[in-house]
């Protein structure tokens, strides 16, 4: 039986990286979860072919190899090892590698500019390296000042002195989820700004990447980071090139699997029906934020609406939102007025498509719905189709049955893995 590849670390969680090294080269890939008293005989051991290594382990598995790629060796740490054909091991980094294709995909011409990387550890001290090798004039910002250390700014010190920065690279975890979204900082300081990238990657867009959005500036998140890494990886395990069209189509179906798709639109458009026959067609869990928050509080939305007011109610459901558009690869189906209140985009957004269901005005359904007895449907639509508009990354219409709006819908989604 052929030896596996995959990754070593101490505690390995939740990874796209296996299914990375399928696709790519059909490769098996597996989890090695090993304490530090165990290093040394799975290092030396033979039960892998190749493997990543992940913290804790990229130093400490220095002293068992026998050769450092160049890059390895300026980088002070290894996350590649291949076995040579003799049977001795190399050390290897790729993230150099990947991190170089995130830049470079950005296609801003930046040379002899100023960069800032937030933060200044490994991967930190890894990317102002390539920003350094890509002509860049590149620093550090980190929270406090380290004596001896890299740091040459607080975030504190920043307004007035960050002028000139025209790339930010944030190398910290502020952001990640499930604490999303969230930023290390305000892109505010930062008024020649032309790049933002995040090496983040879940979510989809950080807080940081949503602030770039805003502001019309050219951004990128870390998902091309780690697949082409991971195609370097490939590279020195099997000896054979992955073509960087085949990373950045990878990249896309994967960002695409990953996402969520939020289906919004004014009440009575059938969301939740649509979102049921949706989830069914794309195999994913199926989240009714409506049933959702009637599961949380115990009462039924009408029942809510009338005993705590309307206000109360968008608070609770914007509470709801946070948790559940976190996660990722669920269609999510939101109440007809989640688009009242502006924070619960950023919410969407950050890991979703958000779709709106068209549908005409006469043919809403009405019943136990107080708010739209209250004020009327016209009412309701002429304030809300211009933000579910403004919110909607696609917009299907609505047909004579749920499954064939969802499948029209299905049909209009990028490519999945």
């Amino acid at each position: 039986m052929d030896r596996p590849y995959g990754v070593l670390g101490r505690v390995l969680g939740h990874s796209y990286t296996p299914t990375i090294y399928r696709e790519l080269a059909g490769l098996e890939y597996v989890r090695f979860e090993r304490e530090p008293g165990e290093l040394e005989s799975f290092i030396t051991g033979a039960e892998w072919e190749g493997v990543n290594v992940t913290i804790p382990y990229k130093q400490a598995v220095l002293p068992y190899l026998d050769e450092l790629s160049p890059v390895a060796e300026r980088m002070g740490n290894v996350n590649t090892i291949t076995r040579l054909p003799d049977g001795r091991l190399r050390g290897d980094n790729t993230d150099y590698f990947g991190f170089k294709v995130l830049a470079e995909s950005l296609g801003l011409e930046l040379s002899g500019k100023r960069a800032l990387v937030l933060g200044h550890g490994g991967a930190g001290s890894t990317c102002a390296m390539v920003l350094r090798d890509l002509g860049l004039q590149a620093g550090f910002v980190g929270r406090e000042h380290h004596a001896g250390g890299p740091s040459a700014l607080t975030y504190d010190e920043l307004p007035g002195r960050a002028d000139d920065v025209a790339l930010v690279v944030n190398c910290t975890p502020v952001g990640m989820w499930p604490k999303c979204p969230a930023s290390p900082c305000t892109l505010d300081p930062f008024p020649a700004l032309e790049g933002l990238i995040d090496i983040v990657y879940n979510p989809a867009r950080t807080g940081l990447m949503m602030q770039a959005e805003e502001r019309g500036i050219p951004h990128a998140g870390g998902l091309l980071m780690l697949v082409a890494q991971a195609a370097q990886a490939v590279e020195r395990y099997t000896g054979q090139p992955v073509d960087l069209a085949q990373v950045t189509e990878l990249t896309e179906r994967l960002s695409a699997t990953e996402q969520n798709i939020v289906l919004i639109g004014m009440p009575g458009s059938g969301k939740t029906h649509v979102g049921h026959c949706l989830a069914r067609l794309l195999n994913r869990d199926h989240v009714d934020i409506d049933h959702e928050l009637e599961a949380r509080t115990g009462k039924s939305c009408p029942e809510y609406i009338g005993e705590h007011g309307e206000d109360d109610f968008r608070r609770v459901e914007t509470g709801v939102l946070s948790d559940v558009a976190a996660r990722s690869g669920r269609v999510i189906s939101c109440g007809g007025g989640v688009v009242q209140r502006s924070e619960n985009y950023a919410l969407l957004h950050q890991n979703g498509l958000i779709c709106m269901i068209d549908r005409p005005i006469g043919e809403l359904a009405r019943k136990n719905r107080p708010i739209t007895a209250r004020d009327g449907v016209e009412a309701l639509a002429e304030r809300r189709m211009p933000l579910y508009r403004a919110w909607a990354d696609l917009v299907v219409s609505s047909t004579d049955r749920a499954e064939h709006t969802a499948e029209n819908l299905a049909a209009m989604l990028p490519p999945m893995l």
